[in-house]
């Protein structure tokens, strides 16, 4: 009878997934998950997953080619139902401790029915615990030597721990001539690491052995995006240069005042309508209705004018004409709304929700909420949002092994599915979910910037300087990464370093802030730090913390939070993270480690990266040196203009 194991969706999310090996419970077989079954998601939108993976796995370059450009007809979208293991390793170890002998049946189709081993009859067989990996992303079991080099004797040989839980002191024993041989992993067969990654490096291309369970040897790599199902949102998406409708309501264009983008995604789909006419048909039925000539006249002049200005609406809010505008006013070129519109639609679309509270538009603020109004202007904010229905995706796209970071390993897909025409899979779990939403003072960070002796400046030709100010954070983040821009394109899940001063301090401070808010919200909401995750939007100069599960404590902890504990969260953040218990060692090495800024894996999608204390307080940051003002200082409150 198989054996069977009860796991829940978020476990299957982040662990039990196609390659990873695990435990069975309440028994001694260890396994190997060979894939997984699950209902196909139509409803969600294909397009913005797989531009949100291209965007996490860009990092990786050559070492992630599934991912480079990928196409929809290549993926399929599913939500997990059912798992299927199968027994690995095969190879088995006698518990003897005076024989010892390992037993490798990876190549056949049988393993041994009885427990005991066949040579002392005595031990107890075993699965041997430890697995090769290789960065590339190749696993194989660990098998003894195929014969001694002194006797030449083959399958004869024992695994000898010599007491020790350190691999590097295992040997393989001859159990014929008692010749010893150390434990070896080898070269990776199955990859030319050289080849791949441009190294020539012979440590990088041997495999290492670890204990099956190690977080090295199975690390999954997931996206995360704001999901806004529906068929409004999905037309907007039909709309050619759509990107640059998205950047118009992110700046608040006059133009697209009083509109959603589901309105003006509704507008656009129906077509302009012709010049109307009335049939002979349509006019004998109007007089047999009592109307005459001249009242049917008035009606047709009056159509034919209104549907003149809807034409000349229609014109005005093209995409041709949005972008001229956003141009015009921000001096920031096409190209950057069309690269950053997936950023900007998420950081718009909910404050289009009637599920959204803005702290400084509450109706009756309390107590809490007012006093918090205050502490915001201290901390630099321009607006700090409740919203109720968050409805985020998370997608598992792939997993690396022995790293995790870029350029370190290579980035895998799943194994094609054969249920859906050899499609890879990509997993999916979607979350209402309640977010705290920060956006910082783009005026605040301008003169931040300035203080630090950085010179920034307006895009050229701008005619709205406000705007042109907020645009140029946009223009920031999506030069990074143009490879037209730079000579050396980066990603934000690269570290930053001087060449790239501005945008390290920029979208340190951000990251650093919402690593910072999250850890205090979980602590007043009496949560673990992984119920909690944070949502980043750089060109936005925006971040949400929100609830990561869809049940149990963390439903509506957020809420409780904006609503009683504003003043004790805003103030922990100010008043207690200007300290490291590390410190001055942290302090000394950039104020960034696992106890002052680091989160779990599993809710920062940047790879803890581009973190420090010194981008909020001042101080010694490891890359780019000193930096003289904090965006915290008090000097910097000076002039603030809060702008809800």
């Amino acid at each position: 009878m198989p054996l069977k194991m009860n796991r829940g969706k978020n476990q299957i999310m982040y662990s039990y997934l196609p390659g990873y090996t695990f435990d069975f419970d309440k028994s001694s077989a260890i396994a190997q998950i060979e894939s997984i079954r699950g209902i196909q998601r139509t409803d969600l939108n294909l397009h913005l997953i797989l531009q949100a993976i291209r965007n996490q796995a860009a990092a990786w370059g050559d070492l992630a080619p599934v991912f480079a450009d990928p196409r929809r007809d290549q993926f399929v979208l599913l939500e997990p139902k059912k798992v299927y293991a199968r027994l690995f390793p095969k190879v088995f170890w006698c518990q003897n401790r005076q024989c010892g002998r390992v037993f490798d049946y990876s190549r056949s189709d049988t393993i041994p029915k009885q427990g005991t081993c066949p040579t002392c009859k005595r031990g107890r067989l075993a699965q041997l615990r430890f697995v090769k990996i290789h960065r590339c992303g190749d696993i194989k079991p660990l098998t003894p030597p195929y014969e001694c080099k002194s006797c030449k004797t083959k399958n004869q040989f024992a695994l000898d721990t010599r007491g020790s839980e350190r691999i590097s002191q295992f040997v393989w024993v001859c159990r014929k001539c008692g010749h010893r041989t150390s434990v070896f992993a080898g070269y990776c067969s199955a990859c030319n690491w050289e080849a791949l990654s441009g190294e020539n490096d012979n440590k990088k291309k041997q495999m290492s052995i670890e204990v099956h369970r190690a977080n090295r040897v199975f690390y999954p790599h997931y996206a995360v995006l704001l999901n806004q199902p529906g068929a409004e949102v999905n037309r907007l998406l039909g709309i050619d240069k759509w990107e640059v409708v998205a950047g118009g309501f992110f700046m608040e264009l006059p133009e697209l005042a009083g509109k959603t983008v589901r309105e003006f995604a509704n507008e656009q789909r129906q077509s302009a309508a012709s010049t109307f006419t009335l049939s002979e048909a349509e006019i004998a039925q109007f007089k047999a209705k009592g109307y005459t000539d001249d009242q049917i006249k008035l009606l047709t002049q009056m159509q034919t004018e209104l549907t003149d200005t809807r034409q000349q609406q229609q014109i005005s809010l093209s995409p041709a004409s949005i972008s001229q505008s956003l141009t015009r006013q921000t001096g920031v070129p096409e190209r950057v709304w069309l690269s950053a519109g997936q950023e900007l639609l998420e950081a718009v679309l909910p404050f289009q929700s009637n599920q959204t509270q803005n702290l400084f538009t509450l109706p009756n603020p309390n107590t809490e909420q007012a006093q918090a109004q205050g502490l915001v202007s201290q901390l630099g904010l321009a607006q700090l949002s409740l919203a109720s229905d968050f409805p985020m995706t998370h997608v598992t796209f792939g997993y690396s092994r022995a790293e995790y970071t870029p350029r370190d390993c290579r980035l895998n897909p799943f194994p094609a599915d054969r249920e859906h025409q050899g499609k890879f899979p990509l997993f999916v779990d979607t979350i209402q979910a309640d977010a705290i939403i920060v956006r910082l003072d783009p005026q605040r960070v301008w003169r931040w910037l300035e203080k630090n002796n950085l010179k920034v400046s307006l895009p050229k030709g701008a005619t709205d300087a406000q705007k042109a100010q907020r645009a140029h954070f946009v223009q920031l983040f999506s030069d990074l990464s143009d490879p037209n821009i730079q000579q050396e394109s980066v990603t934000l899940t690269q570290t930053l370093t001087a060449n790239y001063i501005e945008a390290r301090m920029v979208f340190g401070l951000l990251h650093t802030m919402s690593h910072l808010f999250l850890k205090k919200a979980a602590l007043l909401c009496g949560l673990d730090r992984i119920s909690l995750a944070e949502y980043v939007l750089p060109r936005a100069l925006m971040f949400a913390i929100y609830s990561n599960h869809r049940f149990g404590a963390t439903i509506g902890a957020l809420s409780s939070l904006f609503e009683q504990s504003l003043p004790d969260w805003l103030g922990q953040v100010m008043g207690d993270t200007r300290r490291c218990i590390y410190d001055p060692v942290c302090q000394s090495q950039g104020g960034n480690c696992h106890a002052c800024t680091h989160l779990a894996e599993t809710s920062c999608r940047f790879f803890n990266l581009n973190l420090g204390r010194p981008f909020l307080f001042g101080g010694y940051d490891a890359k780019i040196g000193q930096i003289d003002y904090g965006y915290w200082d008090a000097s910097l409150n000076q002039s603030d203009s809060l702008q809800p």
